[in-house]
């Protein structure tokens, strides 16, 4: 996080970020720097074109000739974008040919003088499809229709690169806005946009020209085509305004709530913004996905249907949530890296003054607290609750640490342990954890390896939705834990004739022992916790010893099969 200040800084001062700067940063974080600098050059590109389309608009304000509008429009189309060569050429629907009208940047006759057959270039790939089209080479673009004597006047001029714009007038393609390299070239979006909005101002000032020249249109039509321009030019400068406040929360408070804010404002409508791990119960009319490299990142969602200019504020909003997301990623696993690094110092039992005085900073928890302490372990088949889900669903303090097939949290919850944990166990069933409480350093590494334990016993009787303690698996608990093998090898060893005589004769020999072993070899405790005649209990009794022999219950024998019996109970 410590390198946000500097990036940020160059970035203020529009100067470009240092290699040396840059090859310190992660690769996420990297893309999302490239993503700021892509935002900041659209946002130049936007402010210049809002400079000359004032110009344009002037000019046409001022009853310029059209020859003179169409120059202007042609050479800022040029120089907005680029490139070598820019013109304007239009459909002369009696011949069957486009002419050029107006052109800049071109050194031959044969070019500024060119009639194509309509359909033909890049130009009619423009009329067919009404929107922009581009080339990267003209002269082995197969998907362009070439003719002739028009390809040598293209290879005169040294053309290879074309991007070309519609020209509408009431809907139907009537010419188009283009520009052209003399080398080979990829054409981005927001330069594709930007000859697309030229093309409009141009429509525009052809209605006027049209409306100037023939004298038959009245006073009202040439007053809308003027308002149109205006609201054109309003809009980009909406545009710009808005695309200065996201790169203000970028360099000011880059947080979601203050680019929520700005959108809203922006907007003029209800905003929300959510993580990838956070959606709305409700989700707003509008929602917009943002990814980065492939990865879901969250959602940007409006509360009302968004025109074209607004989506392009999503667009560049959503730049800003990529680098707001991706440098808040960044401090968490730093953060996390050091509770981790805590987290297994107490769990060791050799955390010192400096560790314990980090780790009540980082995570609330206090080692010299009166309060209890605890050492709890998660495991699950399927997916394990993420840390946001953790510390959301953990009353009190949690420093949590995610090992490979488990999570171990050192907790110091604000309630009993069994309440502090019911909600976690009620929204993922499929839990199996485990708790063990401490008092201090001292004892900390009993607790967690006790508690690991307990999570490994857990998990070797197969059981899930449940809180397993000392209280409840006892010394079994251990014995499992330390070899989660041994509760078949006890089973079979010892209790297994008991087992398998239930099993084929539907009785409860296995569990007349246990309560038998339980109550102390008491026949009229037995009877009562199994609610059943002590005749019934001395019968079963001699079955059992049959099957064990007479000496089961008592001596090394009989401590052998209350632990079997005991792990048989639990595990159903």
């Amino acid at each position: 996080m410590s390198l946000l200040g500097p990036v940020l800084s160059h970035l203020a001062s529009g100067t470009r970020v240092p290699d040396e700067l840059r090859e310190q940063l992660a690769a996420e974080e990297l893309g999302a720097l490239r993503a700021i600098e892509e935002t900041m050059r659209a946002n130049h590109t936007w402010r210049v074109m809002s400079t000359k389309l004032l110009d344009v608009s002037h000019m046409l304000n001022s009853g310029r000739e059209s020859s003179d509008i169409f120059q202007a429009i042609v050479r800022h189309a040029r120089s907005t974008i680029g490139t070598d060569v820019g013109y304007l050429s239009l459909n002369d629907e009696d011949t069957g040919f486009t002419k050029v009208l107006a052109t800049s940047g071109v050194v031959t006759e044969e070019f500024r003088t060119i009639n194509m057959p309509m359909g033909s270039g890049i130009l009619g790939i423009v009329a067919a499809t009404n929107r922009p089209a581009w080339t990267y080479d003209h002269s082995v673009d197969p998907n362009v229709t070439h003719v002739d004597y028009v390809d040598r006047a293209v290879e005169a001029e040294g053309i290879r690169g074309i991007l070309g714009a519609p020209i509408r007038i009431s809907g139907r393609t009537i010419g188009a806005l283009l520009v052209g390299d003399r080398h080979p070239r990829h054409y981005t979006h927001e330069e594709i946009a930007a000859l697309e909005v030229l093309g409009s101002i141009t429509s525009v000032a052809l209605e006027n020209a049209q409306v100037i020249e023939s004298q038959g249109e009245s006073v009202a039509e040439l007053t809308r085509s003027q308002i149109a321009l205006s609201r054109h030019v309003d809009e980009l400068q909406w545009l710009n305004d808005v695309n200065t406040q996201l790169l203000h929360v970028l360099m000011n408070n880059p947080s979601f709530e203050e680019l929520e804010r700005v959108l809203a404002k922006s907007l003029d409508a209800p905003v929300t913004l959510w993580t990838a791990e956070d959606a709305p119960d409700t989700p707003p009319t509008s929602t917009f996905p943002v990814e980065f490299n492939g990865r879901a990142l969250g959602t940007i969602g409006v509360d009302k249907e968004l025109s074209d200019a607004e989506l392009r504020v999503i667009s560049h909003a959503s730049a800003a949530f990529t680098a707001i997301a991706l440098f808040a990623e960044a401090l968490v696993d730093a953060t996390a890296r050091k509770v981790d690094d805590l987290v297994y110092a107490v769990a060791l039992g050799n955390a010192g003054r400096e560790e314990i005085v980090r780790l009540r900073h980082l995570t609330g928890i206090s080692l010299n607290s009166s309060t209890q302490l605890y050492f709890v372990g998660l495991h699950s088949a399927k997916n394990l609750p993420t840390r946001p889900q953790l510390e959301h669903l953990l009353p009190g303090n949690a420093a949590i640490t995610h090992h490979d097939q488990h999570v171990c949290v050192l907790y110091q919850p604000d309630r009993d342990i069994d309440k502090a944990l019911a909600p976690l166990l009620s929204e993922f069933s499929e839990l199996t954890v485990s708790a063990i409480g401490f008092d201090g350093l001292s004892s900390a590494r009993s607790a967690h390896d006790s508690a690991m334990a307990y999570l490994d016993s857990a998990l070797a009787l197969g059981l899930r939705g449940q809180l397993v303690t000392e209280d409840s698996l006892g010394t079994v608990g251990l014995i499992l834990g330390a070899d989660p093998q041994a509760l078949n090898a006890l089973s079979t060893r010892t209790i297994g004739p008991l087992v398998h005589y239930d099993e084929e004769h539907s009785t409860e020999l296995t569990a007349t022992a246990h309560h038998y072993l339980l109550s102390g070899h008491s026949i009229p405790q037995t009877a009562r916790a199994m609610f059943i005649h002590p005749n019934t209990v001395r019968q079963r009794l001699d079955r059992i010893a049959e099957l064990m022999g007479e000496e089961w219950a008592v001596g090394q024998r009989g401590l052998d099969v209350f632990v079997a019996l005991r792990a048989h109970s639990l595990s159903r």
